[in-house]
């Protein structure tokens, strides 16, 4: 290479904090310009590693084990590798790296060789833990948001309303907030709310959850708060937040609350209707001098009534009429190489005032009004479009038991599947493990008749209800996705990760994949690759979107 032209690639690899190298018989380290190793380690005096066993010092031992593999893997010239691991640099920090290496040479008569490349990739790494934080997260408190908090009061209102809980979700105003910021000023203010949520966190442990709301409201659900009287569980949780004050810079700071809540399940239909009753409640407590106050439907106008059985039964057929139903798409990962494995579609409506609900606040309506079939047609004819469109995509699609149950449903849903033609086996059906329990029969006829067209099976939700490994067999799955519920926070939970590594060496026994659900941490990741689990979907990985990559490109 001409000296110009070598000495601009050598400021670009500086730029790009990256390192090209060779490795020869697996062993010895060759860096094309060692300056540019010495920027990326951070090294200011010493030596730049110039052995495999130098460079593996540096990473943890299970690093090392996936990069010996990744190279062993190299069987013939011509053949990459990529992965990203964290290297140690000489202050002592980690950094993430990607390497990349291309086995250029192994003949007989010379030595093995690889010609890679290592970059800092660390803040792209960063950014991307950072934006999977926030979709799911308050920036300010640490605590779940609004749209987290939405989607995990959908189990407990299902599990209230099939009788195994009895929960309670209540809103939280820290009505004197206002008065702490003009007093004090908003940082205060904002101290005050992290305090609070600091309280609130050490306050309730699984499965009961905690929210930030908007501003000054909290939200929360307790698996059995309605066990006993609801008044006394509102009464309990403000002494707690309340009675003592809270330090600040001046001087200890007194927070008043005002509590609504609603029943779950028995109030309360949806996840929706249950947010929707606590702020109405919450309203009619801000007329009064009560502090704590439950969800009355009388106390609350005709205009601002949620009647989620009339309103979802018009909206529905409206929006299946007026073709206000849409997908989007979130990406299942591969868990070894961390490419894109096939989409799941979830299905979104558009209310005439163009908000866009998401399923969890229409499905559970639409199986009790009979509707929920007419749901998995349309989500399968808007994703046929996209099948056909992207010739490269494969996507899995929720059959509902309303679908599966009823054996008129059921023909026309084959029969649409049949339509496809070649792209069914793009394909890949999810089950909830409800219908496999259910209905078994009739959920195993199902995938008999849907394999036959090409299709894959999942059984959605793993672990939530009963269903043993018997019933999986019954309907020949070839995937299970494990709930969230095991998922999230596994890292910190021994629990989680013995009852998980269960259900992956019996999944391997019986040679069937496992995607892992809300998979929203590095360390949850890191942890359920260990344990052999084939696939994540989570918010770090990408959360739904109506134009992911595929199509935003076309």
């Amino acid at each position: 290479m001409p000296k110009a032209e070598a000495k601009a690639a050598s400021r670009a690899f500086h730029l790009l904090e990256a390192a090209p190298f060779l490795l020869q018989s697996g062993k010895t380290f060759a860096w094309a310009d060692p300056a540019l190793c010495r920027v990326l380690l951070r090294i200011q005096s010493g030596a730049v590693p110039t052995t495999a066993q130098d460079w593996a010092l540096r990473l943890s031992s299970d690093d090392n084990h996936k990069r010996r593999k990744a190279i062993e893997s190299l069987t013939w010239d011509g053949a990459q590798y990529s992965l990203r691991y964290l290297v140690t640099l000489d202050d002592a920090r980690k950094i993430w790296v990607e390497e990349r290496g291309e086995r250029v040479s192994g003949e007989r008569t010379k030595p093995e060789e690889i010609s890679g490349v290592i970059t800092n990739i660390d803040t792209i790494m960063k950014a991307q833990d950072r934006a999977a934080y926030l979709a799911a997260h308050d920036d300010l408190t640490g605590l779940w948001n609004a749209a987290r908090f939405l989607e995990a009061l959908d189990p407990f209102v299902a599990f209230a309303q099939a009788g195994q809980i009895k929960g309670l979700c209540l809103r939280l105003r820290v009505s004197n907030l206002a008065d702490i910021n003009t007093t004090y000023g908003y940082d205060q203010g904002d101290r005050l709310l992290k305090l609070i949520a600091a309280r609130l966190k050490g306050t309730f442990s699984a499965p009961d959850i905690a929210a930030r709301l908007s501003g000054a409201e909290f939200g929360a659900a307790l698996s059995n708060g309605a066990a006993e009287n609801p008044d006394v569980i509102a009464g309990r949780l403000q002494d707690i937040l309340s009675s003592e004050s809270y330090n600040s810079p001046h001087g200890p700071i007194k927070a008043e609350f005002k509590i609504a809540y609603t029943e779950l399940g028995v109030q309360a239909e949806s996840a929706a209707q249950a947010l929707h009753q606590t702020a109405a409640a919450l309203k009619s407590a801000n007329q009064s001098k009560k502090t704590i106050t439950g969800f009355q439907a009388d106390t609350v106008s005709l205009k601002d009534s949620f009647s989620q059985k009339d309103f979802m039964a018009e909206d529905i057929l409206s929006a299946l009429n007026d073709r206000r139903m849409s997908l989007a798409f979130q990406p299942i990962i591969d868990a070894k190489t961390r490419q894109l494995h096939h989409y799941e579609c979830l299905l979104r409506l558009r209310q005439d005032s163009g908000e866009i609900i998401s399923a969890g606040r229409f499905i559970m309506a639409s199986e009790r009004l009979g509707l929920v079939h007419l749901l998995d047609r349309r989500a399968l004819e808007l994703a046929s479009d996209a099948l056909r469109v992207h010739p490269d995509i494969h996507i899995a699609l929720n059959v509902s038991a309303g679908t599966v149950q009823d054996s008129e449903t059921a023909k026309a849903y084959i029969a649409a599947l049949k339509a496809l033609g070649p792209d069914v086996q793009r394909v890949s059906l999810e089950l909830t493990e409800t219908v496999a329990l259910e209905a078994p029969a009739m959920a195993s006829q199902f995938s008999v008749e849907a394999r036959a067209l090409g299709c894959d099976f999942a059984i959605d939700d793993f672990g939530s209800g009963y269903t043993t490994f018997q019933n999986l067999m019954a309907i020949e799955a070839d995937m299970i996705k494990i709930d969230g519920s095991f998922i999230e926070g596994i890292a910190r939970s021994p629990h989680k990760e013995t009852f998980v590594r269960m259900m992956v060496d019996l999944a391997q026994t019986f040679g069937v994949k496992t995607v892992a659900e809300m998979v929203d941490s590095r360390a949850d990741a890191e942890l359920l690759e260990r344990l052999g689990v084939d696939y994540f979907q989570g918010y770090m990985f990408g959360i739904p979107s109506a134009a992911p990559a595929w199509r935003q490109a076309s």
